[in-house]
């Protein structure tokens, strides 16, 4: 174990010459190129403005280099349901210990007491067989269909009234094991088939976990640079010419762009923007994509960026206060950490994303977040289809 730095007291810094497996860490993420793992709490950041949390991070522990070192996420809304308890709206926390691999090379650092021997302890303890992940099943919910398709007809008609131009409505699916689902088992099979994504896991406070596979970025930020996306329209796989055709879609998918380009000018000193959408090919889904780069204006950092972003229309909708105000009235979904932002900061740097194809688990059951984004010319049966293709 080749010691890298210490030259913050209290903290342990060393290159691996093989990736330390943590076992059960609290938080997870990974992505082409980078790996990541935390456990414990060494320092956490709480608060009710995620412009001041991450500009508070910008200011705290550093690790020069490597990822974060500060992990954590926001809700969609300010006040997650009971559902969420254990995960607060916003938080960020420093980990006691946390191990990533990238470019190839594998690292760990520890902060607090102790640091050097918490490192080498972690290494004799790497992570243990995981089981497989179990069979679930779908607990019925009646009525359901029916609840969805006079939501999309309310939402229709607010369009239609010049309220609204879209609007994205998500439901849950519940799912049910025979025995308590393990979410690091159900972590590393999503690495396994969504290895082009954003996969990550968040332990709550008690026995909740927090999984997903998102493909969507929300913001990657080093230094001046700032790297995000519009990411809406959806088909099936073999529908490529379809999805880039359709009017409806291609309608849903210029709205996030505007959205983003609005936000981002009034912090930026450059924005290039693409002439049209590209695909996004996922293994069971298609979707357009518009990446989006700019260079920050002086003084601006990754917290402006994810503050001006968060919520975007890809979750939320157009006009954007009206949309949150018809979620808020009339969707009937504690959506929780679900559409909110998950990712790692820190001085200089951060890579957030938007939290999708997501559950919430807890013991034998697991609720999977869908949704699907309503303008002029959608149908309910369509959009119902669209979330069960996304649910698989």
């Amino acid at each position: 174990m080749a010691e890298v730095s210490t030259a913050e007291r209290g903290v342990f810094v060393a290159e691996l010459p093989a990736a330390l497996e943590l076992r059960r860490p609290d938080f997870a993420w990974s992505r082409p190129g980078l790996t990541m793992a935390g456990s414990g709490t060494a320092e956490l950041r709480e608060g009710a403005s995620l412009l001041s949390v991450l500009r508070s991070l910008e200011h705290g522990a550093s690790l020069p280099g490597a990822p974060g070192p500060w992990f954590g996420a926001a809700a969609f809304d300010a006040a997650p349901g009971p559902a969420w308890a254990g995960f607060p709206a916003l938080t960020f926390r420093l980990p006691a210990l946390i191990s990533w691999t990238a470019g190839g090379r594998h690292f760990a650092a520890a902060f607090g007491a102790n640091a050097e021997q918490r490192v080498a302890e972690a290494q004799r303890a790497q992570l243990s067989a995981l089981p497989r992940p179990s069979m679930v099943r779908f607990v019925a919910q009646p009525g359901e269909r029916e609840r969805w398709a006079a939501l999309v007809d309310r939402a229709l008609s607010e369009i239609r009234a010049g309220r609204l131009r879209k609007v994205v409505l998500a439901r849950a699916v519940d799912l049910e094991s025979d025995q308590p689902l393990d979410a690091h088992a159900l972590l590393h099979s999503l690495q396994a088939r969504q290895p082009t994504g954003r996969n990550f896991l968040l332990r709550g406070e008690g026995d909740g976990f927090f999984i997903g596979a998102t493909p969507e970025l929300l913001c990657s930020v080093e230094g001046d640079r700032v790297q995000t996306m519009a990411l809406a329209g959806s088909a099936p796989l073999g529908q490529e010419a379809k999805l880039r055709g359709s009017a409806k879609d291609l309608r849903e998918h210029q709205e996030v762009v505007a959205h983003i380009v609005s936000r981002l000018r009034p912090i930026s000193r450059e924005l290039h923007v693409p002439d049209g959408p590209e695909l996004m090919t996922l293994p069971n889904v298609l979707h357009l994509r518009t990446p989006i780069e700019a260079r920050l204006a002086p003084g601006r950092t990754a917290a402006d960026v994810a503050a001006a972003l968060h919520p975007t229309p890809a979750v939320s909708g157009a006009p954007q206060a009206a949309a949150l105000r018809f979620l808020a009235e009339h969707e009937g979904l504690d959506r929780g950490l679900y559409a909110g932002l998950i990712g790692w900061a820190g001085p200089g740097r951060a890579e957030l994303a938007v939290a999708l194809r997501c559950a919430l688990i807890r013991g034998r059951r697991a609720r999977l977040f869908v949704g699907a984004g309503i303008v002029e010319g959608s149908e309910a049966s369509a959009e119902w289809d669209e979330t069960e293709l996304k649910a698989r």
